[in-house]
């Protein structure tokens, strides 16, 4: 029995404001000379017009109890007729011919053969697309009106949406059926049979719900995926039926054990499984992309905790550098001084002066080496401002693959498990993702292919691309990195 709250079935409310009573329930000019003109008497007024409100309200006419006494006194009073003029007919004739004469008013036909066979024609045109009773019982109530016919009873309607829609899926559940081999059907029947070591139905694993986004997850997700798709491809068999249907029988079947499913009859207990199957299937590849992003995500927020790591690591390193930077600043500019020999006057200078040049250089040059020598000499000075260059700019890309290695098996069996294509007519990180799954068993430390690399930034090439010799190389590693944060924001 679908409830009443979830359809829209015309009703009362339970409170209502002066406002609501005052727009909707006030009895027009009009209607009050149409009630004057149907009936006498103040009673049978006061009935006519409350039914004929309630009915312009509703689209069917209420039984009298169920009108709230609200919208009686309102209508009353308005009328101005005395408090003791009550709802309620003596007559049912009266009733029957004040309903006759509201239907004429209101232009509006009873709910007839005519009414009937239009509501099982629309309710079965739409219980093709959508599964909800409530659902289907609103197009049957929107039709109806459309039409101008008066509502049946909520219950009349209720039957005859679930009779039309018990008979669509019947026939979709024969039609699936008609598909599939006898000994398919079977392999689909035997997941509901408990396992013999674990006591429970592959059914069951049906229904498996998103772990957290740890790498372990992540592979028994794989697992489940690839033993899904091995069940094998359940589209095609779903052809005739839209999304929404797939949906709604998944999520019957969902909250089913082995064992009710298993009461059905053969068609619809075949059709739950392979909806269920199907609706997994995109559930499980959908967790599967969200816990790969997740996982890249973090991935690079530890890089970039890293990044900041090692900045205060290396500003020591940075002082002893400026500092060293600064003792060689003071020997280039301090002006040469010889103890032996008095200063050399002007005139001098300029008769002695490609001498005193070769002289100071190499003095300078001594000097600078002395400097330099304490603290590891030029090259390892030069090493340790390499080291800091390499993350300047806020460059955390260098220190991805450390985080980014653990993953990197999960990640290439993802890319097996899952089937990517591009959207639009740029191929670049397509063409990127088949090299790096192509090459996925290569340990070199470079490829020496060329592919194109104008998805990714400058920030990124500048750390792809390497020049040995006359020879243009790409990091491996540097470079599956590069593909999947791509992918991650692709997918994103």
């Amino acid at each position: 029995m679908t409830s009443i709250e979830r359809t829209a079935y015309p009703r009362f409310k339970r409170q209502f404001t002066t406002k609501e009573l005052t727009d909707i329930y006030t009895p027009t000019k009009l209607e009050i000379a149409f009630a004057y003109a149907t009936t006498k008497g103040e009673s049978n007024i006061l009935n006519l017009l409350v039914i004929l409100k309630s009915f312009q309200r509703l689209g069917y006419f209420p039984s009298l109890t169920d009108i709230p006494l609200k919208i009686i006194n309102h209508i009353r009073s308005h009328l101005k007729f005395a408090i003791d003029i009550g709802l309620g007919y003596e007559n049912n004739k009266t009733m029957y011919r004040h309903r006759t004469a509201i239907r004429e008013y209101l232009q509006v036909k009873s709910f007839n053969q005519t009414a009937l066979h239009l509501a099982i024609s629309v309710v079965n045109e739409s219980a093709q697309v959508m599964d909800n009773p409530a659902d289907l019982m609103n197009v049957a109530i929107a039709e109806l009106i459309k039409n101008r016919y008066e509502l049946p009873g909520f219950n009349t309607l209720n039957r005859l949406v679930r009779r039309v829609r018990n008979l669509v899926n019947q026939n979709l559940f024969k039609l699936v059926l008609g598909r599939i081999s006898i000994d398919y059907q079977q392999r689909l029947l035997d997941l509901l049979d408990n396992q013999p070591v674990e006591y429970r139905s592959l059914y069951n694993n049906l229904k498996q719900l998103p772990k957290r986004p740890t790498r372990n997850h992540l592979n028994d997700l794989i697992v489940h995926l690839i033993w899904l798709d091995s069940l094998g491809d359940i589209k095609p068999l779903l052809a005739d039926m839209t999304a929404a249907k797939i949906q709604h029988f998944a999520a019957e079947a969902r909250v089913l054990d082995a064992s009710e499913i298993k009461e059905f009859n053969l068609p619809k207990r075949i059709t739950l499984i392979l909806c269920l199957i199907y609706s997994a299937s995109i559930r499980t590849r959908d967790n599967l992309v969200e816990m790969f992003l997740k996982k890249m995500q973090l991935i690079h927020n530890h890089a970039k905790k890293e990044l900041e790591l090692i900045k205060q690591r290396y500003q020591v390193t940075v002082e002893k550098l400026l500092g060293v930077f600064g003792n060689v600043l003071q020997v280039l500019v301090d002006e040469p001084s010889d103890d032996k020999s008095d200063k050399i006057n002007q005139s001098d200078k300029s008769n002695e002066v490609n001498k005193s040049d070769e002289v100071n250089k190499s003095d300078k040059f001594e000097q600078v080496n002395r400097l330099l020598a304490p603290e590891g000499g030029a090259e390892q000075l030069l090493s340790e401002c390499e080291a800091i260059n390499a993350y300047k700019g806020n460059n955390y890309f260098p220190l991805l693959w450390r985080f980014y290695k653990s993953h990197r098996s999960s990640f290439f069996r993802l890319l097996g498990a899952l089937k990517f294509a591009s959207t639009t007519s740029e191929q670049g990180i397509f063409k990127a993702l088949n090299f790096i799954l192509e090459n996925q068993s290569r340990r070199g430390e470079f490829f020496n292919h060329t592919i194109d690399l104008d998805f990714a930034s400058p920030q990124w090439q500048k750390l792809l691309v390497v020049e040995q010799g006359n020879k243009t190389k790409i990091v491996r590693r540097h470079l599956e990195v590069c593909v999947f944060s791509y992918l991650m924001a692709e997918l994103r």
